[in-house]
């Protein structure tokens, strides 16, 4: 799967022209444009070809105001298939300006290319130009957005399907905490279970991924959550300057919980980490019960449905 877009603090906006005096004019225009609590980045390239490198060491640029005529009639042409089709970045908004119309007439430029605007430098106001990238600068954030839902989507649904009764429930533990930090980047992440063993006695499992270097930090921080959680949980919450899943497998096979380190998770996180718990408590329950199958018989062990 591709990596999911970083979105920066400060959003960048790439300007590109072979007049410096463009540069100047337009950072004058937008030097109060602030978008999230941020002053906007600003990125120069005096030519198509550099525009098109400053988006290879930086696709996380939102908008780049794209000048037509450069080194070649249609270098702004040229660098928007580039940016587009070989780079592949399907995300940065692009606004066409010229000071040539007849080099590229809007009408058709607007129709062929994956442009957001066209600004013809005669005709542009310190005001179009403002609105221009501030509009742009939210068709960005959505983009990357929406990108952001299906990506998380598309890990549940991996997620579940790479879980199989027949699996040991350690290695179903260690999927679903891979899931749980991909969906959610965490410091750190722990699945605790308990479940009833072949023998009918209780059998504990923690497992737990991390981003720290220091183990006895971790190990301690695994011990705090694991004596917040200790009298049991029925409901998803916060607790433990994280977030908590409760984990409960049909016929009292089991019960746990999933715990990301994350104060506030936004609603779309929590949603998909709940649909992700819940394909795990199927994938769990089926593992412990073939397990406690294994070799038993009788109407206790047959009522039991994998």
């Amino acid at each position: 799967m591709e990596p999911t877009m970083n979105v920066p603090t400060r959003r960048k906006v790439l300007i590109v022209d072979d007049e410096p005096d463009i540069h100047a004019i337009t950072r004058l225009t937008l030097r109060d444009l602030v978008h999230g609590e941020e002053q906007v980045e600003f990125v120069s390239a005096m030519s198509g070809r550099e525009c098109v490198e400053r988006l290879r060491e930086q696709p996380d640029i939102a908008v780049v105001l794209l000048d037509v005529v450069m080194e070649s009639e249609h270098a702004g042409l040229d660098a928007i298939g580039v940016i587009r089709e070989q780079l592949g970045n399907r995300f940065v908004r692009i606004l066409l300006r010229t000071g040539q119309p007849g080099a590229a007439p809007e009408r058709e430029t607007i129709e062929r290319y994956d442009i957001d605007g066209y600004l013809p430098k005669g005709e542009e106001s310190a005001n179009r130009v403002f609105v221009a990238v501030r509009t742009a600068l939210r068709a960005w954030d959505q983009l990357v957005e929406l990108d952001h839902r299906r990506r998380q989507l598309e890990i549940v649904h991996e997620c579940a399907l790479s879980l199989h009764a027949f699996d040991a429930v350690d290695d179903l533990c260690s999927r679903i905490l891979d899931a749980a930090v991909a969906i959610c980047p965490a410091p750190l992440a722990v699945l605790h279970l308990e479940t009833v063993s072949s023998g009918d006695e209780s059998r504990a499992l923690t497992s737990h991924v991390s981003t720290q270097d220091d183990p006895s930090a971790v190990d301690a921080k695994v011990e705090e959550v694991s004596r917040s959680l200790r009298e049991g949980l029925n409901q998803e919450g916060p607790v433990a300057g994280g977030y908590i899943w409760p984990i409960a497998l049909d016929r009292q096979l089991g019960d746990g919980w999933l715990y990301v380190q994350v104060a506030d998770p936004d609603q779309l996180t929590r949603t998909n980490l709940s649909l992700l718990v819940a394909h795990a408590r199927n994938a769990l329950y089926a593992s412990v019960a073939q397990a406690m199958l294994a070799g038993r018989e009788g109407p206790l062990f047959t009522s039991i449905a994998v």
